[in-house]
């Protein structure tokens, strides 16, 4: 899938260009003036204080954390809080399209939420932005934000050595070239072309597992 991932990226430079070099001179914004115009659209989890341990309940409002933005799957996890713990921490609730950012480790992962994801918020690890999705398509963010330049104007720092820590003062000032939603669509359909085919490729590989396990094991049951 990195060769399909390659495409998606190569795409976006052929119909943008470089993010941070910006050669089509295309109108530029902060990630700050991108956010929803709505409160807490940009927000860094609570103090590691709030979510200690013993707060953890077994079902409830789910807390969202590295465990499921690196991996890409927002349904993995086990940790919940309640009710009382939720409205508490409402600041730091997610909705579904937020775009959800690593910040430690391995900085700079990106999750975006679907439509189903369950009700809860993010833990200390992790910020949420809300987009103004009449300015910019989650998606889009998501590609740009992992582009090489982009990753490393934001983390690189003086003496080439790479911070390895990011937080939202950092991201809420990132400023990206914004093309017109119309082309923003455009891109994105041919994204989701590119799933479509790598999605075909699982099945297909799959298929020809399945296929492979069930010859070796008729063959190992024949040597008796």
């Amino acid at each position: 899938s990195s060769k399909l991932d390659s495409l998606v990226k190569s795409r976006f430079i052929e119909m943008f260009g470089d993010p941070i070099r910006n050669p089509l001179r295309m109108s530029v914004s902060s990630v700050e003036e991108l956010a929803a115009p709505i409160k807490n659209s940009m927000k860094a989890g609570p103090f590691g204080s709030a979510l200690k341990k013993e707060v953890y309940a077994e079902s409830g409002y789910k807390v969202y954390g590295q465990e499921q933005v690196i991996s890409g799957n927002q349904f993995l996890g086990n940790y919940y809080i309640d009710k009382e713990k939720y409205e508490q921490l409402n600041s730091c609730k997610v909705m579904p399209g937020d775009v959800l950012i690593s910040l430690v480790g391995t900085v700079g992962k990106v999750l975006i939420l679907s439509e189903d994801c369950q009700p809860g918020i993010i833990n200390p690890r992790l910020v949420k932005i809300t987009f103004d999705k009449r300015k910019i398509f989650p998606e889009y963010f998501a590609i740009a934000f992992s582009l090489e330049s982009v990753r490393s104007s934001l983390l690189g720092r003086a003496h080439g050595q790479t911070m390895n820590v990011l937080n939202l003062g950092m991201i809420k000032k990132l400023k990206l070239p914004v093309p017109p939603i119309s082309r923003q669509k455009e891109y994105l359909n041919f994204v989701a072309q590119v799933d479509k085919s790598r999605f075909g490729g699982m099945l297909h590989l799959l298929n020809s597992l399945s296929g492979i396990m069930h010859a070796s094991f008729f063959s190992v049951a024949d040597t008796d």
